[in-house]
């Protein structure tokens, strides 16, 4: 019962509100209207584009098959490079090769036995403050990086770079202990 007289009394306040005088607006509109319109600015000067004719027939394709000197130049330079230096294409990547090392801190390391683990901790990104456990073998940042040895003070990750003639070199990154 009393929430009905509580609607009944709050929509009577409501309609009340909404029958108030509106000729304030009403006068303002009428004014508004009364006032002479502008002139319309001319429309701007449409300026012709150049012409541009696209000559392609005469390079190559980048979706055809390699020429034979091509083709034995990469396998020269292949074949000087270290097999081993190679990435393999094949691997799964793990969850930590998503991020660049610079976004990445050792803030810690456990030692059990024959087991030892580094604790990261993202700096960047959408994981930043996450601690992440690590091991030795395990693979991190953006450049193939593995983690080859893990100690109380630094993590050592050998990772692999371009070295710009078509192969690879190894470069050690030392994560260290940020107290």
């Amino acid at each position: 019962m009393k929430y009905k007289i509580a609607l009944i009394f709050m929509s009577s306040f409501v309609l009340w509100g909404c029958s108030e005088s509106t000729d304030d607006l009403q006068e303002w509109v009428e004014s508004v209207k009364a006032k002479p319109a502008g002139p319309i600015e001319p429309m701007p000067e449409v300026k012709a584009a150049p012409s541009f004719e696209y000559k392609a027939h005469d390079l190559k394709s980048p979706f055809a098959e390699l020429s034979s000197e091509v083709e034995k130049e990469l396998l020269v330079i292949a074949e000087q490079c270290d097999v081993e230096l190679q990435p393999d294409p094949d691997r799964t990547r793990e969850d930590l090769e998503r991020f660049s090392l610079d976004s990445m801190e050792m803030v810690g390391a456990m030692f059990k036995g024959d087991s030892n683990w580094g604790l990261i901790k993202m700096t960047g990104g959408p994981s930043a403050g996450k601690v992440f456990r690590v091991a030795t073998g395990n693979y991190v940042g953006v450049d193939h990086g593995k983690i080859v040895d893990i100690n109380e003070f630094r993590i050592m990750v050998e990772t692999l770079v371009p070295d710009g003639q078509g192969c690879w070199e190894k470069r050690v990154v030392n994560l260290a202990l940020n107290e």
